[in-house]
């Protein structure tokens, strides 16, 4: 089979097979659009600030899962490193190379990567998919040489991770699927007719809205639109009005429906953050930008702008930057401290967050920059949000990373951050 990145999405939301044989036929999928990779494989992994845990492994035709006892899911554990775990699979960077994202930066890990893998492979390219509530799925292809993604890789993947992700959480909603399903809210015939609808799609206008993202997803996998992978992706949401994914389905037979199941993140937030806060909050912590939350979350991107700015209030977060820190799975909360009051657990920690002193360096333009890109802004989000130029926020970027001596956003992240003080009592 011939796949392109349309096909990934498709595999991605297939419900008729069991996990593993999803993931392996997701595998597949990716395989088919990073070229030149060898050993692919794929791994599903549950995180939190503290704590990576390998559920299975995915190898092409066959797959792993460490149920010999704590020995193998050690031994995976101690061959990533700490600071591969953070940069490539917890934090937000969902496409890169080894090299790229962590040997550039930690050149004493070169000598230990090459031990690793005995010489055999020069470099690994690495792509991860987050749920946007702790799970997310891994891959990871071996080159003999220095490997690199461009950017139009790095913005298709950015979007297919987003699918993926609402994949992982919509296969825990509905594990036996039946269109009698509490989660199934709406049906839909092969030629756009409401078969039936529940709760928030009985009404008029929101049947309107999911009728009309079926027929962006139809056109998406037309044939024609298949040679336009950009434009196909744009027309594939990630979630529809913030709460619905979209399935297809067939009954015995043949005829092919198309299915709206209720598939948000969902969050309990002791602190008074709404749902909706919680998952923009927690996207914002994983380094995407507005536009790119605005995609996962099928929200309008002055909602997110909204919703940010709530969870900086209701937080009290100077910035939307002290939002991206203390959100990051690597992060600020790594840092706190959990206690037991009264039967409530809580995360106890001192702010500032990011060292405001350390920034006094930079002109009062390269500040406002630096806030945008500690909060996962991208530099066209930046230069869109400022006014001003691609060129004029790449020369600003460039004279942060000068000033801090450093050559990427994670790396900036971690120099700006301060060092945790006494707990709060």
């Amino acid at each position: 089979m011939a796949w392109d990145w349309v096909s990934v999405l498709e595999a991605s939301y297939s419900l008729e097979s069991d996990e593993r044989a999803w993931a392996a036929r997701v595998l597949e999928a990716t395989s088919g659009i990073v070229r030149g990779g060898a050993s692919p494989h794929a791994f599903r992994y549950n995180y939190t600030s503290t704590q990576f845990v390998v559920t299975d492994v995915i190898r092409a035709g066959a797959v792993e899962t460490p149920t010999a006892g704590p020995a193998p899911e050690k031994q995976r554990r101690e061959r990533m490193s700490e600071v591969v775990i953070d940069l490539v699979y917890r934090a937000g960077n969902q496409m890169g190379s080894v090299s790229d994202l962590v040997l550039n930066e930690f050149p004493q890990l070169i000598s230990n990567f090459g031990r690793i893998h005995s010489g055999e492979i020069g470099d690994q390219i690495g792509m991860a998919a987050h749920s946007g509530t702790g799970e997310a799925i891994g891959f990871s292809y071996d080159f003999a040489q220095r490997a690199s993604v461009d950017a139009a890789m790095q913005r298709r993947w950015a979007r297919v991770a987003s699918h993926l992700g609402a994949a992982l959480r919509l296969r825990k909603v509905v594990k036996d699927f039946s269109l009698d399903g509490d989660q199934v809210e709406a049906i839909f015939d092969s030629r756009g007719r409401l078969c039936d609808a529940k709760r928030l799609a009985r009404k008029a206008p929101v049947r309107e809205r999911l009728r009309s993202a079926i027929q962006l997803l139809d056109r998406a996998r037309a044939n024609a639109q298949r040679h336009e992978p950009d434009e196909a992706l744009d027309l594939w949401e990630g979630l529809v009005e913030g709460r619905w994914s979209l399935v297809e389905h067939f009954d015995h037979d043949g005829r092919r429906f198309t299915v709206a199941i209720r598939n948000e993140p969902t969050h309990r937030d002791p602190r008074g953050l709404s749902q909706r806060e919680r998952q923009v909050a927690e996207f914002v912590g994983l380094g995407q930008s507005g536009k790119q939350i605005s995609y996962t979350l099928g929200l309008s991107h002055s909602s997110v702008t909204k919703y940010i700015t709530s969870v900086q209030r209701k937080l009290g977060l100077a910035s939307r930057a002290e939002v991206a820190s203390f959100f990051a799975p690597n992060g600020v909360r790594r840092k706190l401290a959990e206690v037991s009051l009264a039967g409530e657990s809580l995360m106890v920690g001192a702010y500032p967050l990011v060292d405001a002193s350390a920034a006094r360096v930079l002109t009062h333009a390269e500040q406002a920059v630096l806030a945008l890109l500690l909060a996962g802004s991208t530099n066209s989000d930046i230069a869109q949000r400022r006014g001003t130029s691609l060129r004029t926020v790449a020369n600003q970027v460039q004279s942060i990373f000068k000033k801090f001596d450093v050559s990427s956003r994670g790396l900036l992240a971690a120099r700006m951050q301060s060092e945790p003080g006494a707990a709060v009592h």
